[in-house]
């Protein structure tokens, strides 16, 4: 099975898309110029482009896992320099800057080694000898297409490429990146909300790469993301994660165990006594799942307060209570007595209040499935229902009716 594991290439994708991001971010942080706009794989693995999605630097990326260093021999490297030299807006003199990134280290008195990016250290003229040398000498078929693209090319074509490149060693790893991303949000974001906010923001990410990915595939017009449009969303999904602000897992999904204990709860007989359907009552199940599962991360986070909760379902019962009343009022006046016809009475209560938005545990929080889902936990109480004859049924009085 190993030699099927195509578990490498997928992280290394993933490492391209993310890292695609984290650059736009520093990159708009180091020029201050929110016009400055992301691609993938349309110059290059990366690259940033003006406004006119012009290339203004682009990025070559390789992940690797226990991998040695790059070397002038290093196919990682020829490939490169083979991309740069037949992509002609790369290749021409007055192109982009060009960077090739790895996890890799570099290896000493390499070419990689002198092609940094401090100006103390950097040697163009070494790293050119280097090259010219390692591509005559090596016989490696692994490198020989990118060796033979830089013998083809003219020297002085090779000089005024090597003045725009910048090899960076040991670069931060798929495993990493959620790191620098934190390192970024933290003056933003309450800690408590650091992660959600990660899912959020990479989750917009991802689908707009996947629209730039698909542009390509259809050689549509160059698709990119801009800085601004970046900042715009992190100022977004920021408002929703103020200092006390109640966050909605859009993600919960209850396990067989979670939907069996919700199966097993007071209220659900409460809801068959209505005569509500399997569809209906797998959704409250799940309704209320969800509402204790977000009520308690919300204490637990120090989002939301004993005395906040215990307003709210204050004011949820008596809402409840005032609509079970004017429902009695209105079985009296009509002369109700018929079983199934009282039963499809307390069904249209529960209807009614499940479409209520009278009651917020916050004024600005408008998820209607936490409403619903707690006056299910309220009904576990017994002291409320939906079926008029509820209490009488729960003490066992009218025969036959538990």
């Amino acid at each position: 099975m190993a030699n099927f594991d195509a578990s490498a290439s997928a992280l290394g994708f993933l490492h391209q898309i993310r890292w695609a991001m984290i650059e736009l971010l520093l990159a708009a942080k180091r020029s201050r110029d929110e016009t400055v706009r992301m691609t993938i794989e349309a110059y290059d693995d990366i690259a940033l482009t003006d406004a006119a999605d012009l290339p203004l630097h682009a990025v070559q990326l390789k992940q690797h896992a226990g991998h040695g260093p790059l070397t002038d021999n290093s196919p990682d490297l020829w490939k490169t320099l083979r991309v740069w030299l037949e992509i002609p807006s790369l290749r021409a003199a007055n192109g982009p800057m060009l960077t090739l990134a790895t996890t890799s280290p570099i290896a000493g008195g390499s070419a990689a080694s002198v092609l940094t990016a401090d100006a103390a250290s950097r040697d163009v003229d070494t790293a050119l000898q280097l090259l010219n040398a390692a591509a005559a000498d090596s016989v490696a078929k692994a490198t020989e297409a990118g060796r033979t693209a830089w013998k083809s090319a003219p020297e002085s074509v090779r000089a005024a490429l090597l003045q725009r490149v910048v090899v960076l060693g040991q670069q931060a790893h798929i495993s990493d990146i959620d790191d620098i991303l934190a390192a970024e949000l933290r003056p933003l974001v309450p800690n408590e909300h650091l992660a959600v906010y990660q899912e959020r923001l990479w989750g917009w990410w991802n689908g707009r790469a996947v629209a730039m990915l698909l542009a390509n595939q259809r050689q549509e017009p160059v698709l990119s993301v801009s800085a601004a449009e970046l900042h715009e969303r992190m100022r977004l999904i920021r408002d929703q994660f103020s200092v006390g602000a109640l966050i909605v897992d859009a993600d919960f999904d209850p396990d067989e165990d979670e939907l069996a204990f919700g199966h097993g709860q007071d209220f659900v007989r409460q809801l068959r006594w209505v005569k509500v359907g399997d569809a209906t009552l797998h959704t409250a199940v799940i309704d209320y799942l969800r509402a204790y599962a977000h009520t308690t991360k919300w204490v637990q986070n120090g989002d939301l307060f004993d005395e906040d909760l215990n307003r709210y379902e204050r004011d949820l019962k008596d809402e409840w209570s005032r609509r079970f009343h004017e429902m009695l009022e209105d079985l009296e006046t009509d002369g109700v007595t018929d079983p199934d016809a009282r039963a499809v009475r307390g069904r249209e209560l529960f209807r009614e209040l499940g479409r209520s938005v009278e009651v917020r545990i916050r004024p600005e929080f408008e998820a209607p499935f936490h409403a619903r889902g707690t006056r299910n936990g309220i009904a576990n109480g017994g002291e409320h229902g939906w079926h008029p004859d509820f209490k009488a049924r729960l003490a066992g009085v009218l025969e036959g009716a538990i």
